[in-house]
């Protein structure tokens, strides 16, 4: 299968798994290449918000691009370190659980692709609350996880996303003042 039958299939996917349908999972392939697949949907999304950006804005020049690149990755790693975590405390399946939720991530940079055309900050809390919902369905079906523990997983999920950038920029001010 080709990287965009398999972001074909993760989209209706997607929409199965956030009505509620039978056989939604088929959709995914749940192996390390639908991994692979499925992360570089969104580091290619990612390279389209940027492109979009520098359209609007200028080119920055290649090392601001590469560290775009960079911080692109993090909320990936993040989401992907408190997946691994949980669902080995958990006795889940981790790529049951990661290839969704990369779509998820990957769906949502499309969702704001359009909102940079207008102002990302004014829907940044709209796309927590969608990617939220998102990790929440995909915990449920995916994770085959009770309400409280979709919600948990979502939940600190989502916290690891939305402080990470307090924490790059309280790394960054320490590592300024020391030098």
């Amino acid at each position: 299968m080709n990287a965009l039958t398999e972001f074909r299939d993760a989209s209706i996917g997607w929409l199965d798994l956030i009505a509620g349908r039978a056989g939604a999972l088929d959709r995914f392939n749940l192996t390390r290449d639908g991994l692979t697949n499925a992360a570089t949907a969104y580091f290619v999304l990612a390279l389209l918000n940027m492109v979009v950006q520098v359209a609007l804005l200028g080119f920055p020049g290649w090392l601001q691009i590469a560290l775009a690149i960079l911080i692109n990755a993090l909320p990936l790693f993040a989401m992907w370190a408190v997946v691994w975590a949980s669902a080995r405390f958990l006795k889940l399946s981790t790529i049951r659980l990661l290839v969704p939720n990369t779509y998820a991530m990957a769906f949502i940079l499309l969702i704001g692709l359009p909102l940079t055309l207008f102002d990302q900050a004014m829907f940044t809390n709209a796309l927590i609350g969608a990617l939220g919902f998102m990790l929440y369905r995909s915990a449920r079906v995916a994770g085959g996880l009770n309400i409280g523990l979709a919600v948990s997983l979502a939940v600190v999920t989502l916290l690891a996303l939305v402080a990470m950038p307090v924490a790059l920029y309280m790394l960054a001010a320490q590592l300024q003042g020391a030098a």
